[in-house]
């Protein structure tokens, strides 16, 4: 597999990840809390959890940048990366201190998982113009 293959298939299964997980937490949060064995809040909570889904749809869509240009693609990679290290040391945070369920840690762990292996192939130049 080449390096172009693979980051557009990395894109779109990652982007695709997050574009669903966003549509259910939008459309359904009780169902996404109870998949990620965490209990269920208070109604106030979900309209929230629900907002937070908007988000993580927005991250995982703009993955299709991705495809549709692939000059962004570098640029989607780097973004989300870092959100991505935001959302993991936030949840981290919350779940060390005892303010999230320990089952969060989930969501911790695949967004570092994530941006390390897209910022680790940004440095490593699959960006550039000769691997295009």
């Amino acid at each position: 597999m080449n390096k172009r293959k693979f980051v557009i298939g990395w894109s779109v299964a990652v982007g695709a990840m997050d574009a669903l997980t966003g549509i259910l937490l939008v459309l359904a949060p009780a169902t996404v809390l109870k998949l990620l064995g965490i209990g269920q809040p208070s109604a106030d909570a979900l309209v929230y959890l629900s907002w937070m889904g908007v988000f993580v749809g927005g991250v995982g869509l703009s993955y299709a940048l991705v495809v549709a240009d692939r000059h962004s693609g570098q640029t989607v990679w780097k973004f989300t990366a870092l959100v991505r290290v935001l959302v993991a040391v936030f949840v981290a945070w919350h779940v060390v201190g005892g303010s999230l369920a320990p089952a969060w840690a989930t969501v911790a762990l695949t967004d570092s998982v994530v941006a390390v292996v897209q910022m680790a192939l940004v440095r490593a130049g699959w960006w550039e113009e000769k691997y295009r």
